[in-house]
């Protein structure tokens, strides 16, 4: 069955997750929020809320994401070895693995990073410094609990898809925008970028459960109580496998960029140089937030040394640019022609990947 707003009430209340006195009481507001899959945010004011995730079409690839997802709540929740883990996700209510229907928390007044940054006007250092001790003391533990689950063989250790996009055979050209194929062909008159994402490819490691789809819309800041201090929640876990924690990671080191270039006013006759001192976001301040977040999440992932801590920060920095690539081609995928943000996007990559041991001394300061 699929949850609607017309049977969502029955629905939450047969499994004993509210009950029908709160909903005529008036307590009880629906809307939806669908994106790959079918959502619906269930709003209340005197319990908590919740959000309900299923998939759209039931084919075996749609479910398996969600199902996917549903045994990283499920490993998070039963298993005391993974608390880092649960410290990163909200509260799962329900699975209903018949009917691939996930309900979880609504977190009480939550911003994600993205909205956070904007609203601000600039790069708070306290933010960069709490997702680098959040996600680098899950990185850590996630070490411990890698065996088990190598032996849940739930997930496929697939390489992130960026990392192969030059290889797009000519014949699927035409199913892809013509932003996207000008940016596929600019990838590839660039051998030395290319080569970067082989590199990639070839080192990659296995060592910790990634969420695979870091980036600022995926995390959410909260409190629990108006007393209590920020604290940060990642959801949509429905790409996570398991992987190079480098990654993830870099990941956040790409949010901090790309949302820097989308800052810039660019346009017809303004220099780059121009736009960065038009915008409101500074990169001196990019840069202090850039260090904070590696200092933190170097101490909590546990380094030993300056030399290790460089050399992780240096392949983070590398995938970071990787990630800009993704997130340069997601964002033109209906675009009949490649957007001033994603040249700048794909620019800055192809400088990082050139010297990423030059770009952490640029953009990072360590």
């Amino acid at each position: 069955m699929l949850v609607q707003p017309e049977n969502v009430v029955h629905y939450l209340a047969e499994r004993r997750l509210l009950t029908l006195q709160s909903v005529v009481e008036g307590d009880f507001m629906v809307f939806e929020q669908s994106s790959r899959n079918y959502n619906l945010k269930v709003q209340r004011t005197k319990s908590p809320g919740f959000f309900i995730k299923q998939v759209r079409t039931r084919t075996p690839a749609y479910t398996l994401t969600l199902e996917r997802e549903a045994k990283c709540y499920e490993m998070a929740s039963r298993n005391a070895g993974f608390g880092a883990m649960a410290a990163l996700l909200p509260k799962c209510h329900h699975w209903d693995a018949t009917s691939t229907v996930l309900v979880l928390e609504m977190l009480p007044e939550a911003e994600n990073l993205w909205e956070h940054h904007r609203r601000l006007g600039h790069f708070p250092r306290e933010i960069a410094e709490l997702q680098g001790d959040k996600l680098g003391t899950y990185h850590r533990q996630g070490e411990l609990f890698l065996p088990a689950l190598e032996e849940l063989k739930l997930f496929d250790k697939k390489l992130p898809w960026i990392l192969s996009i030059h290889e797009t055979h000519p014949q699927y050209l035409s199913q892809m925008s013509q932003g996207n194929a000008q940016l596929l062909q600019i990838l590839r008159d660039y051998p030395g970028l290319t080569q970067a994402l082989d590199a990639l490819k070839r080192s990659w490691a296995y060592r910790a459960l990634l969420h695979g789809d870091i980036k600022w819309e995926n995390l959410l800041l909260y409190r629990e109580r108006p007393e209590d201090p920020l604290d940060i929640r990642i959801i949509d876990w429905e790409m996570a496998d398991i992987g190079d924690e480098c990654w993830d990671a870099g990941a956040i080191l790409q949010a901090y960029l790309s949302f820097w270039i989308f800052s810039l006013p660019l346009g017809p006759g303004v220099s780059l140089d121009q736009a960065a001192v038009l915008s409101p976001f500074k990169g001196e301040d990019m840069r202090v937030a850039l260090a904070a977040f590696w200092t933190h999440y170097a101490a909590a992932r546990g380094f030993l040394g300056r030399a290790t801590s460089r050399r992780y920060l240096e392949r983070c920095m590398a995938c970071a640019a990787a990630r800009m690539v993704q997130t340069a081609y997601e964002g033109i995928q209906q675009s009949p022609q490649i957007t001033p943000q994603a040249l700048c996007q794909l620019q800055m990559s192809m400088n990082i990947l050139r010297d990423p041991a030059a770009a952490v001394s640029q953009m990072v300061g360590l």
